[in-house]
Protein backbone atom coordinates (compact mmCIF):
# COMPACT_ATOMS: atom_id res chain seq x y z
CA UNK A 1 0.00 0.00 0.00
CA UNK A 2 3.08 2.14 0.73
CA UNK A 3 4.70 1.26 -2.67
CA UNK A 4 1.39 2.85 -4.39
CA UNK A 5 0.96 5.58 -2.30
CA UNK A 6 4.29 6.92 -2.98
CA UNK A 7 4.40 6.13 -6.60
CA UNK A 8 0.64 7.75 -6.68
CA UNK A 9 2.28 10.55 -4.82
CA UNK A 10 5.25 10.84 -7.23
CA UNK A 11 2.69 10.82 -10.53
CA UNK A 12 0.85 13.79 -9.18
CA UNK A 13 3.78 15.86 -8.75
CA UNK A 14 5.52 15.16 -12.24
CA UNK A 15 1.93 16.14 -13.65
CA UNK A 16 1.68 19.16 -12.01
CA UNK A 17 4.87 20.50 -12.76
CA UNK A 18 4.76 19.24 -16.70
CA UNK A 19 1.04 20.66 -16.85
CA UNK A 20 2.72 23.75 -15.45
CA UNK A 21 5.42 23.76 -17.69
CA UNK A 22 3.21 23.00 -21.08
CA UNK A 23 1.72 25.99 -20.51
CA UNK A 24 3.79 28.45 -20.08
CA UNK A 25 5.11 27.67 -23.37
CA UNK A 26 1.24 28.24 -24.75
CA UNK A 27 -0.10 30.95 -22.04
CA UNK A 28 0.44 33.76 -24.67
CA UNK A 29 -1.87 31.75 -26.60
CA UNK A 30 -4.89 31.02 -24.11
CA UNK A 31 -8.18 33.25 -23.78
CA UNK A 32 -8.65 34.91 -20.46
CA UNK A 33 -11.30 32.53 -18.79
CA UNK A 34 -9.75 29.08 -20.80
CA UNK A 35 -6.30 30.55 -18.32
CA UNK A 36 -8.59 30.86 -15.20
CA UNK A 37 -9.91 27.31 -15.64
CA UNK A 38 -6.55 26.27 -16.27
CA UNK A 39 -5.33 27.58 -13.67
CA UNK A 40 -7.86 26.32 -11.39
CA UNK A 41 -7.39 22.82 -12.78
CA UNK A 42 -3.26 22.70 -11.77
CA UNK A 43 -4.27 24.05 -8.54
CA UNK A 44 -6.44 21.64 -7.55
CA UNK A 45 -4.23 19.31 -8.50
CA UNK A 46 -0.84 20.05 -6.89
CA UNK A 47 -3.13 20.92 -3.67
CA UNK A 48 -4.76 16.78 -3.58
CA UNK A 49 -2.76 15.10 -1.16
CA UNK A 50 -2.55 11.09 -1.33
CA UNK A 51 -5.30 10.21 0.55
CA UNK A 52 -7.59 12.25 -0.94
CA UNK A 53 -6.16 10.37 -4.17
CA UNK A 54 -6.56 7.31 -2.52
CA UNK A 55 -10.20 8.15 -0.88
CA UNK A 56 -11.40 9.17 -4.77
CA UNK A 57 -10.10 6.31 -6.58
CA UNK A 58 -11.81 4.34 -4.06
CA UNK A 59 -14.74 5.76 -4.64
CA UNK A 60 -14.32 6.30 -8.35
CA UNK A 61 -15.16 10.71 -7.68
CA UNK A 62 -14.00 12.48 -10.56
CA UNK A 63 -11.80 14.88 -9.77
CA UNK A 64 -8.57 16.62 -11.79
CA UNK A 65 -5.99 14.03 -10.00
CA UNK A 66 -7.80 11.08 -10.70
CA UNK A 67 -9.37 12.24 -13.76
CA UNK A 68 -5.43 12.81 -14.97
CA UNK A 69 -4.63 9.28 -13.57
CA UNK A 70 -7.17 7.35 -15.75
CA UNK A 71 -5.81 9.41 -18.87
CA UNK A 72 -2.22 8.19 -18.01
CA UNK A 73 -2.83 5.02 -17.10
CA UNK A 74 -4.75 4.52 -20.43
CA UNK A 75 -2.46 6.31 -22.76
CA UNK A 76 0.27 4.40 -21.12
CA UNK A 77 -1.63 0.93 -21.33
CA UNK A 78 -2.13 1.77 -25.43
CA UNK A 79 1.68 2.26 -25.46
CA UNK A 80 3.06 -0.75 -23.91
CA UNK A 81 0.43 -2.79 -25.78
CA UNK A 82 1.64 -1.48 -29.02
CA UNK A 83 5.28 -1.71 -27.80
CA UNK A 84 4.91 -5.28 -26.83
CA UNK A 85 3.58 -6.46 -30.46
CA UNK A 86 6.48 -4.52 -31.75
CA UNK A 87 8.37 -6.30 -30.06
CA UNK A 88 6.97 -9.79 -30.32
CA UNK A 89 7.80 -9.30 -34.17
CA UNK A 90 4.20 -9.62 -34.56
CA UNK A 91 3.21 -8.06 -38.10
CA UNK A 92 -0.22 -6.85 -39.25
CA UNK A 93 -1.74 -8.91 -40.73
CA UNK A 94 -2.23 -7.47 -45.06
CA UNK A 95 -4.77 -9.01 -46.77
CA UNK A 96 -3.90 -11.72 -49.64
CA UNK A 97 -4.54 -10.40 -53.25
CA UNK A 98 -6.24 -13.43 -55.22
CA UNK A 99 -4.43 -13.53 -58.26
CA UNK A 100 -6.73 -13.97 -60.97
CA UNK A 101 -6.31 -17.08 -63.23
CA UNK A 102 -5.80 -16.81 -66.56
CA UNK A 103 -8.04 -18.39 -69.04
CA UNK A 104 -7.32 -21.85 -70.07
CA UNK A 105 -6.24 -22.12 -74.06
CA UNK A 106 -9.86 -23.47 -74.61
CA UNK A 107 -11.54 -21.22 -72.75
CA UNK A 108 -9.51 -18.36 -75.04
CA UNK A 109 -10.84 -20.26 -78.08
CA UNK A 110 -14.21 -20.69 -77.07
CA UNK A 111 -14.55 -17.25 -76.07
CA UNK A 112 -13.24 -16.07 -79.82
CA UNK A 113 -16.04 -18.12 -81.43
CA UNK A 114 -18.39 -16.61 -78.92
CA UNK A 115 -17.11 -13.19 -80.13
CA UNK A 116 -17.77 -13.82 -83.68
CA UNK A 117 -20.83 -14.85 -83.51
CA UNK A 118 -21.98 -11.75 -81.17
CA UNK A 119 -20.16 -9.32 -83.63
CA UNK A 120 -22.23 -11.20 -87.39
CA UNK A 121 -25.44 -11.41 -85.44
CA UNK A 122 -25.52 -8.23 -84.05
CA UNK A 123 -24.26 -5.71 -86.30
CA UNK A 124 -24.01 -7.76 -90.16
CA UNK A 125 -27.76 -9.37 -89.78
CA UNK A 126 -29.82 -6.38 -89.13
CA UNK A 127 -27.76 -4.53 -91.85
CA UNK A 128 -28.93 -7.14 -94.17
CA UNK A 129 -31.92 -7.20 -93.31
CA UNK A 130 -32.66 -3.42 -93.99
CA UNK A 131 -30.60 -3.94 -97.18
CA UNK A 132 -32.98 -6.97 -98.67
CA UNK A 133 -36.06 -4.73 -97.21
CA UNK A 134 -35.23 -1.13 -98.76
CA UNK A 135 -33.14 -3.03 -101.79
CA UNK A 136 -35.93 -1.68 -104.57
CA UNK A 137 -35.24 2.00 -103.25
CA UNK A 138 -31.47 2.35 -103.63
CA UNK A 139 -29.56 3.08 -106.30
CA UNK A 140 -27.85 0.77 -108.52
CA UNK A 141 -24.27 1.95 -107.41
CA UNK A 142 -25.66 1.20 -103.85
CA UNK A 143 -27.24 -1.48 -104.15
CA UNK A 144 -24.07 -2.98 -106.10
CA UNK A 145 -21.71 -1.57 -103.30
CA UNK A 146 -23.39 -2.64 -100.35
CA UNK A 147 -23.74 -6.19 -101.60
CA UNK A 148 -19.90 -6.20 -102.40
CA UNK A 149 -19.61 -4.80 -98.74
CA UNK A 150 -21.74 -7.30 -96.68
CA UNK A 151 -19.83 -10.15 -98.63
CA UNK A 152 -16.27 -8.82 -97.72
CA UNK A 153 -17.07 -8.07 -94.20
CA UNK A 154 -18.61 -11.99 -93.91
CA UNK A 155 -15.20 -13.33 -95.57
CA UNK A 156 -13.23 -11.58 -93.45
CA UNK A 157 -15.70 -13.21 -90.22
CA UNK A 158 -14.96 -16.71 -91.37
CA UNK A 159 -11.28 -15.92 -92.03
CA UNK A 160 -10.82 -15.13 -88.43
CA UNK A 161 -12.92 -18.40 -87.21
CA UNK A 162 -10.73 -20.68 -89.24
CA UNK A 163 -8.10 -18.63 -87.33
CA UNK A 164 -9.21 -20.13 -84.03
CA UNK A 165 -7.17 -22.97 -82.72
CA UNK A 166 -9.71 -25.85 -81.77
CA UNK A 167 -7.27 -28.96 -81.70
CA UNK A 168 -7.61 -31.20 -79.54
CA UNK A 169 -11.12 -30.44 -78.45
CA UNK A 170 -13.97 -31.98 -80.56
CA UNK A 171 -16.48 -29.49 -78.35
CA UNK A 172 -14.82 -26.44 -80.13
CA UNK A 173 -14.81 -27.92 -83.30
CA UNK A 174 -18.63 -28.34 -83.30
CA UNK A 175 -18.93 -24.90 -82.14
CA UNK A 176 -16.62 -23.40 -84.85
CA UNK A 177 -18.72 -25.64 -87.50
CA UNK A 178 -22.08 -24.45 -86.19
CA UNK A 179 -21.17 -20.79 -86.21
CA UNK A 180 -19.10 -21.10 -89.51
CA UNK A 181 -22.48 -22.38 -91.05
CA UNK A 182 -24.69 -19.23 -89.86
CA UNK A 183 -22.19 -16.89 -91.17
CA UNK A 184 -22.41 -18.93 -94.01
CA UNK A 185 -26.39 -19.08 -94.19
CA UNK A 186 -26.00 -15.30 -94.64
CA UNK A 187 -23.82 -15.25 -97.25
CA UNK A 188 -26.00 -17.60 -99.48
CA UNK A 189 -28.91 -15.24 -98.70
CA UNK A 190 -26.96 -12.41 -99.99
CA UNK A 191 -26.11 -14.55 -103.03
CA UNK A 192 -30.20 -15.90 -103.60
CA UNK A 193 -31.50 -12.43 -103.38
CA UNK A 194 -29.07 -10.77 -105.69
CA UNK A 195 -29.46 -13.45 -108.48
CA UNK A 196 -33.39 -13.11 -107.98
CA UNK A 197 -33.44 -9.49 -108.35
CA UNK A 198 -30.52 -9.67 -111.38
CA UNK A 199 -32.68 -12.38 -113.32
CA UNK A 200 -35.93 -10.28 -112.77
CA UNK A 201 -33.97 -6.87 -114.34
CA UNK A 202 -32.95 -9.31 -117.34
CA UNK A 203 -36.67 -10.31 -117.83
CA UNK A 204 -38.06 -6.89 -117.62
CA UNK A 205 -35.88 -5.69 -119.84
CA UNK A 206 -36.49 -8.55 -122.49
Amino acid sequence: MDDITSQLTQVKSKLAESLALLYSHVEHLVPAEVENAWNSYIKALSTTGKDDIIHDLSNFNVTPATATIAVTTVTAMVFFSKWFKSASGEQPKTPKIKKKKKPSKAQEANKQIQQILDFVEDTYVPQIDEYLEKYATLSDNDKEYKFKYFEEMLLKELLKLDGVDVAGSEVLRENRKKVIKFVQEHQKRLDKFKKEQDSAVKTGTN
